[in-house]
C-alpha cells in the first residue's frame, strides 16, 4: 500500500478487516462527496459564511484521515478553526486552494486503487 504519493490506505485497510467491498465503498464515497464539500466551502467563501466552512471542514477531517492524507487533515483543522471562530478568515482562500490541488492528486491514485480492487 505504500506505492502512492498522495494517499496512504493503511488505516483504511486496518479498518476494513480485509474487506475489499468496504474499501471500495469508502473510496467511492470519498470521490463522490469530497468535491461537493470543497465546492460548498468555496461557495460559502464567496458569501463569507464562515460557519458553513468550519462545519464542512470538520466533516472532511475524518474522510481525509481514512485516505491517509494527514496534510489535509491539518488543513481541515485550520479551516474548521478559522470558520467556526470567524478568525483569520484571510487564510481560508489559500487553504481551500491547497485542498483542491490535494484532492485532484489523490483522486488519480484512488481511482487507480479502485481499478486494482475490482480486478
Amino acid at each position: 500500500m505504500g506505492k502512492y504519493k498522495h494517499i496512504d490506505l493503511n488505516y483504511l485497510n486496518d479498518l476494513s478487516l480485509g474487506s475489499k467491498d468496504f474499501i471500495e465503498d469508502i473510496i467511492q464515497s470519498f470521490i463522490k462527496t469530497t468535491p461537493e464539500s470543497i465546492q460548498k466551502m468555496q461557495d460559502s467563501l464567496v458569501k463569507q459564511d464562515w460557519q458553513i466552512i468550519g462545519g464542512v471542514a470538520h466533516k472532511l477531517k475524518t474522510s481525509y484521515s481514512f485516505m491517509g492524507m494527514d496534510d489535509m487533515v491539518e488543513v481541515s483543522k485550520v479551516l474548521q478553526e478559522c470558520g467556526l471562530n470567524a478568525k483569520e478568515v484571510e487564510k481560508i482562500p489559500a487553504l481551500l486552494d491547497q485542498m483542491v490541488v490535494a484532492y485532484a492528486l489523490a483522486e488519480v491514485e484512488l481511482k487507480e486503487e479502485l481499478l486494482q480492487l475490482q480486478n
